[in-house]
């Protein structure tokens, strides 16, 4: 077990401190030769496997289990990490937490994360990459922690690196969408215990980095054990007990938004939910829920004047920044054509959001900070 931890350190570290430059040739050149027979196998021709890829493809859409690393697994070596992708989103254009076991396997592929960062680039909205920091980041957990958690002290300066000095993470992403990431890897090498988690994301000295990261941590948990808190604990869990409330609604609010409507109630008796909530967690839930709309707004079935103009001028603040700050990201035209729905300073509020967007490293996170820092 310590040598395994002692090689991912120093291919990890080795990434992250040098950074990674030119093309997958000199990314390959970079890895242990044990890894290079691995490395090759990443990029099939699709031409040459397409019976291969029908195959992937009608078990990947039937397979009923949420890990589905041993599947990829399966098929890496016939189909190539281009044709794990290529199937996860034929299935689900949309990817994002489907990818994540692509991102492992890429980076046990590689061993190296600025060459697992090329290969995934973008793709599934991020989720690839997030799938490669979570198994990269498998060093940092205490050998003598039975549940092994992440060391700490030893995780604080990786991930400083990764986010402002890796070449090919600054070449691919914003500051705030790797800590956003690395938030990820945080909630799944804790096994999902949030307080641990954000006490890892809190070791970034950037307070935009510590947020930014929640916001990964919360998408983690809230993806994975949402059902079941839904069924067994407070409708927002844990988005009413823990630090960045705001992070965490962001996500939480997804879930919760698609229930309320489902039991055909009205978006009136939701935001009357989020005014039950006192402080932080207040202002977390009218974040989350404007957010948690977005995908309503910028297809018109909802209109963000009637979704944020309820509550203090400081909950409709929030509400308008949950729902154009994505917006921005992925609908920009159909963004500005939101904006014109709205009047005087919540029309300022909402073209500053546009412009911002996701991730921003100098828009003012006061009101998301108070009370978690």
């Amino acid at each position: 077990m310590w040598g395994k931890i002692l090689c991912m350190t120093l291919v990890f570290l080795a990434a992250c401190n040098t950074g990674i430059t030119g093309d997958f040739a000199e990314a390959a050149g970079e890895m242990s030769q044990a890894s290079l027979k691995s490395a090759a196998m990443l990029f099939i021709d699709p031409e040459t496997v397409l019976e291969e890829r029908s195959a992937f493809v009608k078990d990947l859409r039937e397979t009923r289990s949420r890990n589905k690393r041993p599947l990829f697994e399966k098929y890496v070596d016939t189909i190539g990490a281009n044709g794990i992708l290529d199937g996860i989103e034929k299935l689900w254009p949309k990817c994002h937490s489907q990818a994540h076991d692509a991102g492992k396997i890429i980076y046990a592929g590689m061993q190296n994360v600025g060459a697992g960062l090329r290969i995934c680039a973008d793709r599934c909205y991020s989720g690839c990459m997030h799938g490669v920091l979570m198994e990269a980041f498998v060093f940092a957990t205490d050998p003598d922690d039975p549940e092994g958690h992440i060391d700490l002290e030893a995780v604080k300066p990786i991930m400083q690196d990764l986010c402002y000095n890796n070449t090919q993470m600054t070449k691919e992403y914003s500051p705030g969408d790797c800590a956003h990431g690395v938030g990820h890897a945080m909630m799944f090498l804790n096994s999902y215990d949030v307080p641990v988690a954000i006490e890892a994301c809190k070791q970034f000295d950037s307070s935009y980095l510590k947020y930014y990261c929640a916001t990964g941590a919360y998408m983690e948990y809230v993806t994975e054990n949402d059902k079941t808190d839904a069924e067994t604990k407070s409708l927002f869990y844990p988005c009413d007990s823990y630090d960045y409330p705001g992070a965490c609604s962001r996500y939480k609010s997804v879930h919760v938004s698609r229930r309320h409507y489902q039991a055909k109630k009205e978006t009136i008796d939701l935001l009357k939910e989020c005014e039950k909530l006192e402080g932080k967690f207040r202002l977390g839930c009218f974040h989350g829920v404007g957010n948690g709309h977005m995908g309503s707004v910028a297809g018109g079935k909802t209109k963000i004047k009637d979704l944020c103009s309820y509550g203090t001028e400081v909950d409709q603040f929030v509400c308008i920044e949950g729902v154009m700050e994505r917006m921005a990201k992925y609908h920009m035209p159909r963004a500005l054509e939101v904006c014109e729905d709205l009047e005087g300073k919540n029309k300022e509020t909402c073209l500053t959001a546009v412009e911002n967007g996701m991730y921003n490293m100098e828009k003012n996170l006061s009101l998301y900070l108070a009370g978690s820092e």
